[in-house]
């Protein structure tokens, strides 16, 4: 599993490596320059003719980047570093570094009075290649003043910058622009990769984004109390599906969703659980729209539920779903299904009557459960709760503004997790899935055609169709994800690029994705 560090995870490890391991601090800085320069020449074929500007602050990430151009200098390469800051206030083994830098004739040049940035600005305009190792993962505070003008002139010139660990001004625990940030080319981390380099706004700067190790022990870096992870399905419990299998094997999924005017909702959820392959599958929805959605499916089943004669369920539905024939193996329920209070009535219903069932609850769904957080979602239920919430869902159910969901995601989603003991996926180009032990990981598959209507719903069914499969909860979750963004990715592919993406042709790449795990 890939784990994902904050800052003081990463410099705990990096503590225990030097004072118990007894591995040298300035090993490992030497270790992380060394690392920086074989990515750069990888990057770059011309390397030995580019003048490498080298913006360094007063840190451990300066003195990164003394190694940095200490190692290019003795390959012949011209080297400048900008120092943002005094030398004589370098401690440690940045200091070190920077002493035999400059007695190897590199050269430093101290960026401190605004009368300075004139130096900087010539500077930048003959560098080929901009290295920043200004801040690292240590940043704490918004980027103000002199070296928040130096970022900003950076980010103006248009030339390649490579970020020491991580683009300086963005947080390495959440992702955040602290004030102003770097946009890296390429960013070469060390070790382990941060939160911060995987949740927006700070995964878009970092460019293409390396891991070269150092020196510490994998033991230091998995813990259990490194609670975050990105998303990949090697580390998941798939269930074998056997040749002599029959549709009674894969079970039998009821999606409640759908109303007058949002028909394709209930339709589309359909498509995405039929592209991982339950048995059957039932679509209940209002009896005024069930012919409407019955004629966009064909291998799905259909039920009339109980409406007010416009568009909206009525209560006496939750008894319709309740007396059917068979039992579900799963549940979907929201999308596109209304807020009035037969919706309230049948989400709460559902999860006091039918605890022991698995059930996704997205859109309207959600904000049913916004109005009323009944006690069944916490307290009664033996089988899994899985929440989609987009941001605005998720401010509703956390009546927390949309901005705060923002700003720290993966904060927001262990919340709602841990508090209403339900799995939670938040939606977004870096969904977050939270499990109620507090377990979280960032999902870093799919694209920019995912915004677009519909693509909720698919996912919606496909998670719930592995829920109906019997695959784990964990799997279920963490799988559909993974697929619903790899779908997007091949669907860009096929179709040369990622606009106009429709929902409904998700499902065909969806269904290669799971098979191709297992």
């Amino acid at each position: 599993m890939a784990k994902l560090l904050t800052s003081a995870q990463m410099q705990e490890a990096d503590r225990r490596t030097i004072e118990e391991l007894g591995l040298p601090g300035m090993v490992l800085m030497e270790n992380a320059g060394q690392g920086v320069v074989q990515i750069l020449k990888a990057q770059l074929d011309d390397w030995h003719q580019r003048r490498i500007l080298i913006v360094a602050g007063t840190g451990n990430n300066g003195g990164d980047g003394f190694v940095v151009a200490r190692r290019l200098l003795q390959d012949g390469v011209s080297t400048t570093v900008l120092l943002l800051g005094r030398v004589h206030t370098l401690k440690g083994d940045a200091a070190t570094n920077y002493q035999v830098y400059h007695r190897l004739g590199g050269k430093v040049r101290e960026i401190v009075v605004p009368e300075d940035l004139d130096r900087l600005q010539s500077r930048l305009n003959h560098a080929g290649v901009i290295i920043d190792a200004l801040f690292g993962t240590g940043l704490i505070r918004p980027v103000t003043g002199i070296i928040a003008t130096v970022i900003d002139m950076i980010n103006q010139t248009g030339k390649p910058v490579l970020a020491i660990d991580i683009p300086s001004g963005v947080s390495a625990d959440t992702g955040r622009v602290m004030g102003t940030a770097i946009r890296a080319d390429w960013t070469v981390t060390f070790a382990a990769e941060k939160i911060g380099h995987r949740l927006y706004p700070g995964a878009g700067l970092c460019g293409q984004l390396f891991r070269v190790e150092i020196g510490i022990p994998a033991g230091y870096l998995d813990l259990p109390q490194h609670r975050v992870a990105r998303n990949l399905p090697d580390d998941l419990i798939i269930p074998a599906r056997p040749r002599d299998s029959h549709k009674g094997r894969f079970g039998h999924l009821f999606i409640v969703a759908g109303s007058v005017g949002k028909e394709g909702a209930a339709a589309l959820s359909a498509l995405g659980a039929h592209s991982v392959g339950p048995g059957l599958i039932t679509v209940a929805t209002p009896g005024i729209a069930q012919p409407a959605v019955a004629s966009k499916l064909l291998e799905a089943m259909s039920l009339p539920l109980p409406d007010d004669g416009l568009a909206c369920i009525q209560p006496e539905a939750l008894t319709t779903l309740l007396n059917h024939t068979t039992q579900p193996s799963a549940i979907a329920i929201g999308p596109g299904l209304g807020t009035g209070d037969g919706t309230v009535a049948v989400v709460t219903g559902l999860l006091h009557h039918w605890p022991d069932i698995p059930m996704v609850i997205d859109a309207d769904g959600l904000n049913a459960l916004a109005r009323n957080h009944e006690p069944p979602l916490r307290h009664h239920r033996s089988a899994a709760t899985v929440l989609t919430p987009h941001p605005g869902e998720m401010s509703r159910l956390l009546c927390q503004p949309v901005a705060a969901i923002q700003g720290d995601r993966l904060s927001a989603a262990a919340t709602l997790a841990a508090s209403l003991q339900a799995w939670v996926v938040l939606k977004g180009a870096d969904s977050v899935i939270a499990a109620p032990d507090g377990r979280l990981w960032i999902n870093d598959t799919g694209n920019s055609g995912l915004a677009a209507g519909g693509s909720g719903d698919i996912l919606t069914g496909v998670i719930s169709g592995l829920l109906t499969r019997g695959w784990p909860v964990e799997s279920a979750v963490r799988a559909g994800v993974w697929v619903h963004g790899r779908a997007a990715e091949a669907a860009a592919a096929a179709f040369g690029g990622v606009a106009g993406i429709k929902a409904g042709e998700l499902p065909p790449f969806i269904r290669s994705a799971i098979n191709a795990l297992g």
